[in-house]
């Protein structure tokens, strides 16, 4: 089983993200709906993979980013930012920070989702041995 963090502030991407998500039995799936909330939930679990937005209420993606300090705190857990900024110091910020995928959301289709989830998670798995 993967753990997975959606970090999503917008509720029809929460719920679009966990139906296509949920159609595979592989994945346990948290859900955070700001950075905050995200924290709290990696201070709990590890994850293998964190879909996480930048603009955000109360703390946006790079704060968390800031926070969390994953790539030291665990390695293999990949981050794969999900928003519509296609450019900007904030993408620039937490691809520094260790993000190790960025994607367009309003560009994807669900498959195109779930594509980018698998190939990260095999990327995760490879890092892992």
């Amino acid at each position: 089983m993967y753990k997975i963090l959606l970090v999503e502030d917008e509720k029809i991407l929460r719920d679009a993200y966990t139906i296509i998500l949920g159609t595979q039995s592989n994945y346990v799936i948290d859900i955070a709906t700001n950075g905050k909330e995200a924290l709290n939930h990696c201070k709990k679990n590890k994850y293998d993979l964190i879909l996480l937005d930048l603009m955000m209420p109360v703390l946006d993606g790079a704060g968390f980013m800031e926070k969390a300090g994953l790539p030291q705190k665990s390695p293999n857990t990949r981050i794969v930012i999900m928003s519509n900024l296609s450019s900007g110091e904030g993408l620039e910020k937490v691809l520094k920070l260790g993000a190790h995928r960025h994607a367009v959301k309003s560009d994807l289709a669900p498959s195109d989702v779930v594509a980018i989830i698998e190939e990260e998670l095999k990327l995760a798995r490879q890092s892992a041995v």
